[in-house]
């Protein structure tokens, strides 16, 4: 079973790794990650609900045209306001080789105060944020906000291991048929 996703980020693609051979659907099946780099034709910070949706639909769409594959996957985690709070949290879209789309939320984290204001009133990105009160590089390609903002309880892996889960269920449980 092929799986094509547009991805650098470690713990994205330890997720769909785990999270595959983890999968009842995929029992016995040899599992193959194709990882892709694909235009997404939105901003780069996605910060609605809508415009993440439409990111990651997007990506899933354009490595379908250069890849072939059972399974074409787009994860993106973004912020976005509820109730004047701000929340990050991941969208996975998971497109199958016959154009059947199933799409999830990931579990969603209120951001500190502080990182609310300088993304939507200073218009600054999430990852050179976390890495300036980390002083770590690369701080968003590693577990680095969820981790912190829950003592290490929930990693970003957990969040789009879960998510994963939940998106391809509806191609195989009898529900969605």
């Amino acid at each position: 079973m092929k799986l094509a996703i547009w991805t650098e980020s470690p713990p994205k693609l330890r997720a769909i790794e785990q999270s595959s051979k983890d999968c009842v659907y995929f029992e016995r099946k040899n599992i193959e990650l194709l990882p892709e780099k694909v235009e997404s034709w939105v901003s780069d910070m996605p910060i609605s609900l809508n415009e993440t949706i439409l990111w990651a639909k997007n990506r899933a769409i354009n490595i379908s045209k250069i890849t072939d594959a059972d399974f074409y996957i787009w994860m993106e985690g973004w912020t976005t306001l509820i109730w004047e709070k701000a929340f990050l949290f991941g969208c996975i879209c998971i497109i199958d080789s016959e154009w059947k789309e199933h799409l999830w939320l990931s579990p969603m984290m209120e951001l500190p105060w502080d990182f609310q204001t300088r993304i939507y009133d200073n218009w600054e990105d999430l990852g050179p944020i976390m890495e300036e009160i980390s002083w770590e590089l690369n701080a968003k390609k590693k577990s680095w906000a969820f981790w912190h903002y829950t003592d290490g309880m929930l990693t970003r892996k957990t969040q789009f291991s879960l998510a994963f889960t939940c998106a391809i269920s509806p191609f195989f449980n009898k529900y969605y048929k």
